[in-house]
């Protein structure tokens, strides 16, 4: 195992350390980057978008039939509509007393939000489909209103990377300003972020966020691992480090951080694979 000790002057090794990822990590071209592409699209004017994270196209425009969840709409042509970068709570519809909490008040909020044959306006990204057969779309009204953003910052969704990230960065930036707020679900004790002292059996294999400290890092394998509070590890796959080209730059050591992922716990150790960059986040010091 390649494991580094911190010197007595660990900011000169981090930055050297860091220093070496910049150099080992493959630049991000423009052609390579994940972009939404428009062929049939109708154009946005200036100023008809009230959206923070606007395309410059709509892809297509639909009819609402009725809303199933907090990030499910379905609509008048029967399609499934699985709203692209965020994760509102489950509704376990066959014991409704078992619903994750703020799962019923996301499902509300959309459904005040929107009526019946309401006109709404459909953005694609790089996958439009889920492997449900749902169609994946950034969802926007006639006015340009983002549903996303909107559950996003009332705090009846957290963001969720699954196969298309286009807005990602964005939409991050939504959920930060309601989790300082601490609305909505942010206010329940279900959602917070949780130390590496207070995780336990019930946390394993389950998605989760911890929030820490970085105080060390290895290379081993086939990953570059963060290491926070000296005994929970954060996993980058070496192979993905392009993408996280952003935050390796960065002088980690000593960063407060909320990273979010499955929880996994092996060789007595907690740990977190990292697939894509937005489940680190710097924070305030926890």
């Amino acid at each position: 195992m390649n494991t580094f000790q911190l010197p007595s002057s660990p900011k000169l090794l981090t930055n050297l350390f860091f220093l070496t990822l910049a150099l080992t990590i493959p630049p991000t071209t423009q052609a390579a980057q994940a972009k939404i592409t428009h062929q049939e699209g109708q154009v946005l004017n200036d100023g008809v978008t009230s959206a923070l994270c606007a395309p410059t196209h709509y892809d297509e425009q639909v009819e609402l039939k009725y809303v199933n969840d907090g990030d499910t709409i379905t609509l008048k042509d029967g399609r499934l509509v699985r709203l692209i970068g965020v994760d509102s709570p489950e509704i376990d519809f066959k014991s409704p007393g078992q619903s994750e909490a703020y799962a019923n008040e996301a499902r509300h909020f959309l459904q005040k939000y929107l009526k019946s044959g309401q006109i709404l306006n459909l953005s694609f990204d790089q996958k439009r489909l889920d492997p449900y057969g749902r169609t994946l779309a950034y969802v926007y009204t006639e006015n340009g209103e983002h549903l996303q953003e909107l559950l996003l910052s009332q705090g009846f969704a957290k963001t969720r990377v699954y196969q298309n990230d286009y807005f990602w960065k964005c939409l991050n930036q939504v959920e930060l300003t309601a989790r300082d707020k601490k609305l909505g679900l942010w206010s329940h004790p279900d959602y917070r972020a949780k130390t590496v002292d207070e995780l336990g059996r019930s946390d394993r294999n389950r998605w989760g966020e911890v929030k820490g400290v970085v105080t060390g890092y290895e290379r081993k394998g086939q990953y570059l691992w963060l290491i926070l509070d000296e005994k929970f590890y954060v996993g980058i796959p070496r192979a993905k480090s392009g993408k996280f080209s952003n935050i390796l730059n960065l002088n980690l050591l000593e960063s407060p951080v909320i990273v979010r992922g499955s929880l996994y716990y092996s060789y007595k150790k907690w740990q977190l694979i990292s697939s894509h960059p937005s489940q680190i986040s710097l924070q305030n010091r926890p």
